[in-house]
């Protein structure tokens, strides 16, 4: 378990341990050598998620919001690690899962986000740019990328 304070001063927890049904989704995904981004209208740019829908599974949440927000199907999902935020208002989980991406269907609205953007090179390094959500910047993030970087090496994944 890594614990720390995010940017906005929030408790947070990650663990790498599968756990029960997280109350949000984020999806690490590759298409070829490029990552999969979403430019999210308020925020920049960061991976597609977002919140399960009553009677939905984190596994139907997460290709739910990738389509929604990139157009992008996925192949099989695999598990990177779930954290918990505790904020003033709430205290919630997001699991993050790491996947290929098989293909992408035009959308005619890609809802709250302005489409799909694929970005090649180091993980790590790409969402410390400016232009990147400040979620993607923050502490707990390159720990979850460290950890999708290992599963990959591990697995031989592409």
């Amino acid at each position: 378990m890594y614990t720390y304070q995010d940017l906005l001063g929030n408790d947070v927890s990650i663990s790498f341990d599968v756990l029960e049904e997280a109350d949000d989704v984020l999806v690490i995904a590759k298409f070829h050598d490029a990552w999969l981004f979403t430019t999210h209208k308020n925020r920049g740019i960061e991976f597609p998620g977002g919140k399960g829908e009553s009677g939905e599974s984190n596994e139907e949440t997460a290709r739910r919001e990738t389509m929604e927000e990139t157009g992008a199907e996925l192949d099989k999902l695999y598990i990177v690690a779930q954290y918990e935020v505790s904020t003033a208002e709430r205290t919630f989980s997001k699991r993050v899962y790491l996947a290929n991406v098989t293909d992408f269907v035009n959308q005619v609205d890609y809802m709250e986000t302005l489409g799909p953007i694929l970005i090649a090179g180091d993980l790590a390094n790409i969402v410390q740019q400016k232009q990147f959500s400040f979620f993607m910047q923050d502490e707990g993030m390159q720990v979850v990328i460290q950890e999708a970087m290992r599963q990959l090496k591990t697995n031989n994944w592409r």
